[in-house]
This record gives structure tokens, sequence and C-alpha cells, in this order.
């Protein structure tokens, strides 16, 4: 009997001896993750608030009148071009404090590069990327470390001279649309012309089908050349039968341009 009962502690030591090192590896592997969601979520956070103050600092950068102000002494004369990246790394570090340094990010913040940012680079936004490297903080078998990335993307506050807008208005030229193939221009985005509305007819009914001009319908150039039966989709305005409501042909790139520019197309019959 007592044989049996020693067999039987024996075995447990052995289940215990297995399982508690399980326990503890996958234990150890949902602390690292909740340590990677956390890092992840202060990285955006101390993203979003450098990029918010740098956008409201940039109104003082088109009015002139310096953008340091509380930061003097930084060693940062400008917000914007390489020197705006090397003040919003300052910020963020302030942010982010010691912590970042006992954390899963490699290297803490000496591991993390800001070489993909823009900063007010002949335009007014501001592009702040954090590319860095996370990695168990206790060593895991089948662990490796992995790339990612933080984003703050803006647009600078840089405010809007009234008087100078009202007198570009008086002087503004009119701006049409136009798609990449269409051979007219139209006034209004809202214009039919513009918005394609495709249905769905059989194969045999297309001898007899036309398009608002009376013109028949030819087989798209991407999707129609091997139909044989079935249904096909053609528009109002359209010359072409297509088979999946997916064709590129089916797509319209619509763009905005001055009617100056608009060369040999003429205007749009419904809202030209």
């Amino acid at each position: 009997m007592r044989s049996n009962h020693n067999a039987f502690r024996a075995s447990m030591t052995v289940e215990a001896s297995i399982a508690l090192p399980l326990f503890i590896f996958f234990f150890v592997n949902i602390m690292v993750v909740f340590n990677i969601v956390k890092v992840q979520s202060d990285m955006e956070a101390a993203l979003h608030q450098t990029g918010s103050e740098m956008s409201l600092m940039a109104f003082d950068l088109r009015l002139g009148e310096g953008l340091l102000g509380d930061y003097e002494g930084s060693g940062v004369d400008t917000v914007a071009g390489a020197g705006g990246i090397i003040f919003a790394k300052e910020m963020i570090r302030d942010y982010l404090g010691k912590g970042i340094e006992g954390s899963c990010v490699k290297n803490g913040f000496d591991g993390i590069s800001f070489i993909n940012s823009r900063v007010l680079l002949g335009n007014d936004y501001i592009d702040l990327v954090m590319d860095y490297k996370v990695q168990p903080m206790i060593p895991i078998v089948g662990f490796k470390e992995f790339p990612v990335e933080s984003r703050f993307f803006g647009h600078a506050w840089t405010g809007y001279d009234i008087e100078a807008g009202f007198g570009e208005m008086e002087n503004e030229e009119e701006m049409v649309y136009v798609t990449e193939h269409g051979e007219v221009y139209h006034r209004s985005v809202d214009c039919e012309h513009l918005h394609i509305k495709a249905k769905s007819v059989d194969m045999r009914d297309l001898k007899s089908q036309r398009n608002k001009d009376g013109k028949i319908y030819y087989p798209c150039e991407y999707c129609g050349e091997a139909i044989g039966a079935g249904n096909v989709f053609i528009t109002g305005y359209g010359e072409r039968y297509h088979s999946s409501v997916g064709c590129p042909g089916l797509k319209r790139k619509i763009y905005t341009i001055p009617i100056s520019q608009v060369g040999s197309k003429r205007p749009c019959s419904t809202c030209g």
C-alpha cells in the first residue's frame, strides 16, 4: 500500500515539474504582450501630445515670432526641418520619462529612430514617425525581437489671412472637374456623368441595348473579350460592357483643374 502511495506522489512530482515551467512560460508571454501594448499606448500618447503642441507652435512660426518660448536653452532654433525632429524627440523623451528604459523597447529610448519623420518641409504637415524594436524583458526561446512603428500625422495651425483670402477669391479662377479619359469638363462634382451607375443585363439582350447617346456597347478592353454568355454590366453613358463590377474600366478618377487647362475638352451637356 505504501509503495502505491509513494508511486502516486512521485507521479505528481513529475507532472508538476513539467506543468510548472509551462505555466511560467505562458504567463511570461502574456506579461510580455501586456507590456508591448502599454508601451505602444504610451508612444502614441506622447506622439499625439508632441504633435499637437508643435501644430500650435507653427502659428508663431508663420508670424515670425519664434517658436521656443518656454523651451529656450533646448538648443533648437526652429520647429521646421531637421531642427523640428530634434525638438520633437526631446519633447517625447520628457513625456515618456525613464520608464521607457526598463521596458520591452530594445536599447530604450536610444533604440528609437525618428529618421522617417518630416516636419514642415515645404508644406504645413507634421509627420512624426517612431521606429523601434520590442523584445521580451526575460529571454524566451522562440520569441524574437520585431519592429514596431508609432506615428502622428497632422496639419500645422498656420492660420489664415482673411483679408488676403478675400483678395485672392476675387481673382480666383473657376475650377472644373474632369476624368482621366473624358472628353468633357463638368462644373458640378455631383453631375450624373461623373458618377458611374452600372446595371446588369443578359448577354442575349445586349444587341438591343443602347446608351443614352444612342450608341451600341462594345466589349471592355479589360474584362469583356472572353465573355460568351451570362450577365454583363453596362452604364448609361459608357460604350463598353463588363463581366465584373470591379473592372478598372468602371472605376473613374475625378480631377479638379482650372478651367483654363481644359484644353480641347468641351462643356458637359448637363452641368456645363
